[in-house]
């Protein structure tokens, strides 16, 4: 009786095994999207370090929980512009603007008890058109600190920047 039960435990066991590594074997096998985790986002003490980090987001967007992230480092009337924002309109602004950052710099800096401007200028090559061009874009972001936090409140473009967002907001 004893032979038996162990028989039938190995066979149980082997059976359990085969089947796990059938599953496993599908599940590298499948075109899914792998599902993504949220990265935690570095601790952000000034508000520069915020702006810089709110644009390479901005730059590299791939996902919706990019959007998330963008939204997290916004207060105010930025935070409630992405609570509107449509999937779709983040998509065509955020997802596919085949802009590829290649400098940030910071301009200036000026910190007034909670509320802080920061002004930047971002160096990019753009391939929406027809030939890519180097385009260099000039923006003011006025930033509060809300319970130790630096969050964007807005973003308006500076210098003889006359860009006109036809597909979205991106830097």
């Amino acid at each position: 009786m004893k032979t038996f039960i162990s028989i039938r435990s190995t066979v149980v066991i082997s059976v359990a095994i085969f089947i796990s590594l059938g599953l496993a074997s599908c599940i590298r096998k499948s075109t899914a999207p792998t599902p993504t985790v949220a990265v935690p986002s570095p601790v952000l003490k000034t508000p520069e370090e915020v702006v810089k980090h709110f644009i390479q987001i901005s730059a590299s967007a791939k996902n919706d929980t990019d959007r998330k992230n963008l939204e997290e480092l916004c207060s105010g009337e930025m935070r409630r512009a992405f609570d509107k924002m449509s999937a779709d309109s983040f998509r065509v602004a955020y997802l596919n603007n085949n802009v590829k950052l290649t400098e940030i710099k910071i301009i200036e800096a000026r910190v007034q008890n909670e509320i802080a401007v920061v002004r930047y200028q971002v160096s990019l090559d753009n391939s929406q058109g027809t030939d890519i061009t180097k385009e260099s874009v000039e923006r003011e972001v006025e930033l509060s600190q809300i319970q130790g936090t630096w969050l964007i409140s807005s973003i308006r473009p500076k210098g003889s920047d006359k860009i006109a967002f036809t597909r979205g907001m991106i830097f």
